[in-house]
């Protein structure tokens, strides 16, 4: 699955893309007490995700996290591919490495069509796609839709 690296960039992606603007930026304190993720780890990550303009950041005082009109429009999978790579969706379930059509495993069959759903779904998916979902209050990323 993914890794926790992923889940936590994923998750703080959401957050600053609910809770910020050009105008409004997210400190990383902010993002990591409200996630309930440890600030060091989730500092690394984040300048990962502003390295591949994923997130967008400033210095100083009033500098933060923000996400912009363009980043919004991100597919998920691009996100997992920077974090994880795309070798999940291409690797045994099992992780034998002589896994193939005319040699399986045991989950062979059925972890393709796993495999093949989540791609669909990481590809289709946009940032801003899980943004709407918690602003319309259909989802939850811990206190995301509790905050204006």
């Amino acid at each position: 699955m993914l890794s926790k690296s992923c889940v936590y960039a994923l998750r703080a992606i959401v957050y600053v893309g609910h809770n910020s603007s050009e105008n409004h930026k997210i400190g990383i304190k902010e993002i990591g007490e409200e996630l309930d993720l440890p600030v060091h780890f989730l500092s690394k990550i984040l300048q990962l995700l502003v390295k591949h303009n994923i997130l967008q950041s400033t210095k100083g005082p009033h500098g933060g996290f923000y996400i912009n009109e363009a980043s919004g429009k991100i597919k998920l999978i691009r996100i997992i591919e920077i974090i994880d790579g795309l070798s999940f969706f291409y690797k045994c379930g099992l992780g034998m490495h002589e896994c193939s059509d005319s040699h399986p495993c045991p989950l062979h069959d059925d972890f393709i069509i796993f495999r093949e759903g989540l791609s669909k779904i990481f590809s289709t998916k946009t940032i801003n796609d899980l943004v709407k979902k918690v602003e319309d209050g259909n989802a939850f990323i811990r206190n995301l839709n509790t905050k204006n």
